[in-house]
């Protein structure tokens, strides 16, 4: 009585509405159709994938046509999987061999770094001049700057002991939503948390899960006050059979799908003329990877970016 009650689009998802029909108006005509595949709303919200083959059969001595559809959801999401296994080997590979590049580098330039730090904080402290001191404060900072990238260069390459110990994920989460609290309010943006209340502990290096999850934070800050000068972060942490799951999602420009795969690249930035070294994200995935985990982010340009991990 229900179906009875439905019409054919209701069961389809909107965004293959269109597909659909052309497929339809293809089939009454008498044309040949592949099978094809398209997305089903079930009655409570979930999505399935199906697949339609179509067939001509006689029926009651005239010719007719025969729908059949199979769900093969178990199938899409068996090929998400390899497509996600297959990027994370590719990137894991070349992240590597940049691994240890960086390190060498970031090594061989915190040697002058430290004797610049040293001697311009020395002169400070000695001149009073204040046109000579802003110039040397000036130094300074650009050489502070310098060595938090070699910092992060050296996280990157996961060449530093961490001690890891059992943690409560949703404190990490608050923790770091507290230290944004300002600058987030100030910043119109609003904050939705849903952290689920029966996570399991993990193993985990506290700090650096908090270092993981700031950078998506202020990654998304800045999309978000960029693009609309405020917007809306959801927050949520959930349990996934064998794991627990982390996602950020802000309601910002969203990520261009020709740069998704290079996001996690070093030195990959959209924003160098404001600032931004692209190692924030090359470095949160070496810290989840070094974890056993995975990180990856899905983005509808013009509308949303979520972060997973």
């Amino acid at each position: 009585d229900e179906l009875l009650n439905m019409a054919p689009w209701d069961f389809v998802h909107p965004e293959d509405w269109e597909e659909v029909k052309q497929k339809a108006v293809q089939m009454l005509k008498g044309e040949l159709v592949s099978p094809y595949e398209f997305r089903v709303i079930q009655p409570d919200g979930e999505i399935h994938w199906a697949m339609e083959t179509i067939t001509s059969i006689y029926y009651k001595g005239k010719r007719a046509t025969l729908g059949n559809f199979m769900d093969i959801t178990e199938r899409k999401q068996a090929e998400e999987r390899e497509r996600n296994l297959q990027r994370e080997l590719y990137l894991s590979s070349r992240l590597a061999s940049v691994g240890e590049l960086a390190a060498g580098v970031a090594h061989e330039i915190n040697n002058p770094l430290t004797a610049i730090l040293g001697f311009s904080e020395r002169l400070l402290r000695k001149n009073s001049d204040e046109k000579v001191r802003r110039d040397l404060e000036r130094i300074h900072g650009e050489a502070q700057r310098a060595a938090k990238v070699v910092q992060n260069l050296l996280t990157f390459a996961r060449r530093r002991e961490h001690k890891k110990e059992y943690s409560d994920i949703n404190d990490v989460v608050q923790k770091d939503l507290e230290l944004r609290a300002y600058e987030l309010r100030t910043s119109n943006i609003e904050v939705a948390t849903n952290l689920a209340p029966d996570l399991p502990q993990v193993v985990v290096d506290f700090r650096q899960m908090q270092q993981v999850f700031l950078n998506i934070i202020i990654n998304a800050e800045q999309a978000m006050i960029e693009a609309n000068r405020g917007g809306k972060l959801t927050v949520k942490t959930e349990r996934m059979e064998d794991c627990v799951r982390i996602s950020f999602a802000d309601d910002g420009p969203g990520i261009a799908p020709e740069n998704l795969d290079k996001i996690f690249n070093p030195f990959y930035t959209t924003r160098a003329s404001k600032g931004g070294t692209g190692l924030g994200l090359s470095v949160s995935y070496g810290i989840v990877a070094e974890h056993g985990g995975r990180i990856y982010a899905e983005s509808k340009p013009g509308k949303r970016t979520t972060f997973f991990i």
